[in-house]
């Protein structure tokens, strides 16, 4: 989606392609559902304008494209394209290579984009040894490539760096961005709409990604610029856990800006 649109011919009127995709992880397909109706809603608003849809984080199906329902593995197909027998990404903990790229490096790198960044709180998307970005970070720097790869200790701070983000006309062409809060409410509480505590966190992120769509149709740049907005996650869960492949685990949603075309 994201390397079609960025490849793809700019509209009448538009002079830059930009993109955002908001990820909230742990947040089951069917939480989408809580924001049907609501005025303040970043996916009420995405829809309405592109599409809710159904995807799959564990695969689509055939035996050599599935893969657990964890986050490292969900983040990097999303990112790649790619499931995890191509990108190898089969747990947390493991390394991803270089090859294939996340579409932040290759759209860079292939000029389709000046500059991208990818903004989180879970330390082990970039920052520890075994981070699974750590070795795509660090042939962006050797190459010089404007890819920024940001972790922030909570929520309050990420969010604000992703704000002052989507309010800068310099600002990155690409952000990619990952709430945590329905994940740590669903290994808390429970992964279920019957859980108060978990509605509520994806309700925040919600509302938090409502007010980013917000600033970016604020920019004096904004008529100009052709925008693909996407909020997805990378997994659901069952009970306090996940990683199986049942339908509470493997179910997400992708909320978008623009249509997208269905396969399945």
């Amino acid at each position: 989606m994201v390397e079609n649109h960025f490849h793809s011919s700019l509209p009448a009127g538009k002079t830059v392609k930009k993109c955002i995709v908001i990820g909230l992880d742990g947040a089951r397909c069917d939480s989408a559902f809580n924001f049907k109706g609501v005025e303040e809603s970043a996916v009420s608003i995405l829809s309405a304008s592109g599409g809710l849809y159904v995807a799959t984080a564990g695969g689509d199906g055939k035996l050599l494209h599935t893969q657990p329902t964890k986050t490292a593995p969900g983040w990097t197909t999303l990112l790649t394209g790619k499931w995890a027998n191509a990108h190898h990404v089969w747990y947390n903990g493991i390394i991803k290579l270089v090859h294939p790229k996340t579409f932040l490096t290759g759209l860079v790198q292939d000029g389709s984009a000046k500059s991208a960044s990818f903004k989180c709180i879970w330390p082990w998307h970039v920052q520890k040894a075994y981070s699974t970005y750590r070795l795509e970070s660090i042939y962006t720097k050797v190459l010089k490539l404007s890819v920024k790869w940001e972790t922030y200790p909570e929520q309050n701070t990420l969010q604000a760096a992703i704000l002052a983000e989507a309010a800068d006309p310099k600002g990155a062409d690409i952000i990619f961005s990952i709430y945590e809060r329905p994940d740590e409410a669903g290994h808390a509480y429970g992964y279920s709409n019957d859980v108060p505590e978990y509605v509520e966190s994806v309700r925040l992120c919600d509302k938090d990604a409502y007010d980013i769509i917000k600033t970016i149709e604020a920019r004096e740049s904004y008529n100009t610029e052709d925008w693909l907005i996407i909020m997805t996650s990378d997994h659901g869960g069952q009970d306090k856990d996940h990683g199986n492949l049942s339908e509470d685990c493997r179910f997400i949603f992708i909320a978008s800006n623009k249509e997208i075309a269905v396969h399945g």
